[in-house]
């Protein structure tokens, strides 16, 4: 049986949503980035006093614990319009990036734009940029 920890070594505050992602097997970033949309649909309270509660009653991960190996979520290099975060998201789940586009544009017109736009510069500064090839030219004079 598995069971839930909060992560010592993925966290950003107390390691519940990277303990939730170890639980799951699948990437914290992505448990962050539905928190925080969740967390401003809802107007911030619910999420927050559940998340304090969660920060108490989950015990941390025992320090002989071993590390789940999961798909990692990444900002896209390739297919971005502005930072690559939405397209990433889309590279993750292989699903057209039109779609998780549409899908944004839609949830921010309901919460009133400045939540996702909010949720989105969060996830510029969390979501990794896909590693790629980097190709340095030498100039000589």
């Amino acid at each position: 049986m598995r069971k839930l920890y909060r992560s010592r070594s993925n966290k950003k505050v107390a390691g519940v949503l990277g303990g939730l992602g170890n639980y799951f097997k699948i990437d914290p970033t992505i448990i962050r980035l539905l928190f925080l949309v969740i967390f401003f649909i809802t107007a911030i309270f619910p999420l927050l006093i559940a998340y304090i509660i969660a920060a108490i009653v989950i015990p941390i991960e025992p320090a002989s614990h071993a590390h789940k190996k999961y798909k990692r979520l990444y900002r896209s290099r390739k297919n971005k319009f502005i930072a690559g975060v939405l397209a990433g998201i889309a590279e993750f789940f292989k699903i057209d990036p039109t779609i998780v586009r549409l899908l944004f544009i839609v949830i921010m017109i309901i919460t009133g734009f400045a939540p996702m736009i909010f949720v989105y510069i969060v996830a510029w500064i969390i979501v990794p940029e896909k590693p790629g090839k980097n190709i340095e030219i030498e100039i000589n004079e």
